[in-house]
C-alpha cells in the first residue's frame, strides 16, 4: 500500500509513502496528474489524455492545477503500490 501524504518540510505537493516508511515527494506541477490517478482521480472523461496533453474538452493547463487541487483535497488516501517503489 501506498499513502497519499502533505509533505512536512519541501515545497512540495505532495509525498508517496510506502508501508515501509520509504517516500516519494512529488516536486513538479507536471507530475501532479499521473499521482492524483493512481489515487482515483480521472482528468476526463473522454479517456484521450492522462492530463497532461490538451484533448478535445479540456486544457493541460486546467488538468493539472485540478490534479494538484485534488491532492491537496486527499492527503491520507491509500492504495495499492503500482511500481512506484517496486515490486
Amino acid at each position: 500500500m501506498i499513502t497519499l501524504c502533505e509533505p512536512d518540510n519541501a515545497p512540495c505537493v505532495a509525498e508517496i509513502v510506502n508501508d515501509r516508511g520509504e517516500s516519494i515527494l512529488i516536486q513538479t506541477d507536471w507530475d501532479w496528474p499521473g499521482v492524483a490517478s493512481t489515487f482515483g482521480w480521472v482528468p476526463c472523461q473522454c479517456g484521450q489524455t492522462d492530463g497532461t496533453v490538451d484533448c478535445p474538452h479540456r486544457k493541460a493547463s486546467e488538468m493539472i492545477q485540478e490534479a494538484g487541487e485534488w491532492i491537496r483535497d486527499h492527503y491520507g488516501m491509500e492504495v495499492e503500490d503500482p511500481g512506484y517503489f517496486g515490486r
